[in-house]
């Protein structure tokens, strides 16, 4: 409980402020950018509140499909206390004792109600109210599905392909310093044409076409930025420069691993959420199984594959999100790029980032029911969240799962046919440094 509180601080209050505040006017006084900060983060805070307590009075109840089960009563002198036996019921040709009793009587079809194996029985709903915190950790979990299905949906194979991708297309000597000069030079002519362009811009209306020129404008200079970085680390200067290279290197060994081990974590998941939680009752265990294995094996090896399962949801997710803030046109967000990454791109990340974790976290709880049973977690998201009034139906009928299938086969089918541009970009580009 208290993790979801720090998170919930994080995400809806100290973030905002620290966002608020760096965003501030810059001819604020400091006080002054406090001040504006502060009532942004309490106006929005008010807000998520009232919705949250309204939402909470009129909703903020479980509601449990119960089987009910009635009977009759008899009085003790019908029971024979010497053989145990119910004196003038025949128990052989029926279970329950009629609603209204009677020395001989048969019961009627229905009053056959204490018997839970007859087919004839009553679902009796049972409402109950929850408590504030689990209902907050359900609307945190609620919001972080949103982007989660998005996110991890997008990375959970375009991450391990782009590994993949960037181990096959890496260099494979450094460039020669007459090499490194001409790219440098032509990387500074591309960058006096964009100066030119931006002062030309300055000059024009602010039109649709100006618009689109500033977004062609930001592609290149995004562009320039990425070749060169790019063109330091393949031509190390400085006396470490060897050592900078092997790690440069070393890198593509690592990515490579992470892509390789990334397909079949991610088939796995993939294969488990088809088998185990898609289903009305679960074909098979799956990854249960093994992380009950690895337990017998040696006590620690569950709980370590159990953590990488999990921590692979959110690297993906994370991936999922820098690939669509950077490469998607149809949603921008802040980009985060080594070393050039703004405060602003760098919170407002933190913040999705730290968003999905709620649901990521009710997620493992459900894909791993089995081997996380009886934890204090799957109390409160198998038995009290999954039965909320009114978001329900969202997990009975498995509309998140379905939707994250469908954003990873959109996203693959992106992958192939978007990437491949990306790819072979990345493999013109060492190209010449693979011939040196």
């Amino acid at each position: 409980m208290a993790v979801f509180i720090a998170n919930l601080v994080l995400v809806y209050a100290f973030i905002p402020f620290t966002l608020f505040l760096y965003e501030a006017d810059s001819e604020f006084t400091f006080f002054q950018k406090i001040k504006s900060a502060v009532g942004y983060t309490l106006a929005m805070m008010v807000f998520i509140g009232m919705v949250i307590g309204i939402a909470y009075g009129l909703a903020g109840y479980v509601k449990y499909p119960t089987q009910q089960l009635t009977s009759g009563v008899l009085p003790f002198s019908a029971v024979n206390d010497r053989g145990g036996n119910f004196s003038g019921l025949n128990m052989t040709n029926f279970q329950c004792i009629p609603k209204a009793y009677l020395r001989n009587a048969v019961p009627t079809k229905d009053e056959q109600l204490c018997d839970a194996n007859q087919p004839n029985f009553i679902i009796v709903t049972w409402r109950l109210r929850v408590s504030l915190a689990v209902y907050i950790m359900a609307i945190q979990s609620l919001i972080g599905w949103l982007l989660f299905l998005l996110f991890a949906g997008v990375g959970v194979l375009a991450a391990p392909i782009d590994w993949i991708q960037q181990f096959l297309n890496r260099p494979t000597s450094v460039i020669t310093k007459s090499e490194y000069i001409r790219r440098a030079r032509l990387i500074a002519q591309r960058s006096k044409a964009v100066v030119n362009m931006t002062q030309v811009m300055r000059r024009q209306e602010r039109n649709r076409k100006w618009r689109s020129n500033l977004k062609a404008l930001e592609r290149e200079v995004n562009q320039l930025e990425e070749d060169e970085y790019q063109l330091e680390r393949v031509f190390p200067q400085g006396e470490d420069g060897d050592v900078r290279w092997v790690l440069f290197m070393l890198s593509f060994w690592v990515t490579g691993f992470m892509g390789v081990a990334g397909i079949c974590i991610s088939l796995a998941w993939l294969v488990h959420i088809a088998v185990y939680l898609l289903p009305s009752y679960p074909l098979h265990p799956m990854l249960n199984d093994l992380f009950v294995v690895l337990d017998g094996a040696f006590s620690l090896l569950g709980v370590a594959a159990f953590s990488a399962f999990c921590l692979y949801l959110m690297v993906v997710a994370m991936k999922g999100n820098f690939i669509m803030g950077l490469d998607f046109v149809f949603i921008k967000l802040y980009p985060m790029r080594p070393g050039k990454t703004l405060m602003s791109a760098f919170l407002v990340n933190t913040g999705i980032i730290l968003t999905m974790a709620p649901a990521i976290i009710q997620f493992c709880s459900s894909a791993f029911a089995v081997y996380g049973s009886n934890t204090d977690i799957f109390d409160v998201f198998g038995n009290q969240v999954m039965y909320l009034q009114g978001i329900s139906w969202i997990y009975q009928f498995n509309i998140f799962l379905y939707a994250f299938y469908a954003v990873v086969f959109i996203s693959l089918v992106m992958t192939v046919f978007k990437g491949r541009k990306k790819w072979e970009r990345q493999r013109d580009k060492y190209a010449a440094y693979s011939d040196l």
